[in-house]
């Protein structure tokens, strides 16, 4: 899965996540540590981003700590995901309610075999002229 690096991005994946989480509670049993770690994380992680936008002298700390927050957050993430496919197995078409791509099936191509190569029509030989045989 690709990095999100915009903040907004990264809260509401993590919104959709514990959504769907919540949604799925009874395919997930085991789910609730995991998820309320997350929720913890993000609710830290909107408070940081307050923080980071009103004061100006303490940015470079706050954002440090907000990138820390992030980092978690993203491990916790990978984790339920992991989790998640653990459960519900690689096939499962809940999985997208995850942000997980659902595995399809590749159809396999049947082979073909080469056409020959289109060769020359040879041309006839040239009637022999007056040898005088």
């Amino acid at each position: 899965m690709p990095e999100i690096t915009a903040k907004g991005n990264v809260f509401r994946d993590w919104e959709a996540l514990l959504g769907a989480c919540t949604m799925n509670a009874t395919l997930l049993p085991g789910r609730d540590d995991l998820q309320t770690a997350l929720a913890a994380l993000l609710a830290q992680a909107r408070d940081l981003k307050i923080q980071q936008e009103n004061f100006t002298g303490n940015r470079l700390a706050t954002t440090q700590r907000l990138t820390k927050a992030i980092e978690d957050g993203q491990e916790l993430a990978r984790r339920i995901r992991t989790f998640v496919i653990s459960q519900l197995g690689t096939d499962s078409k809940h999985l997208s309610q995850f942000g997980i791509p659902v595995r399809q099936k590749r159809s396999r191509k049947s082979k073909t075999t080469p056409t020959p190569p289109v060769e020359a029509v040879p041309t006839p030989p040239k009637p022999a002229g007056p040898t005088g045989q």
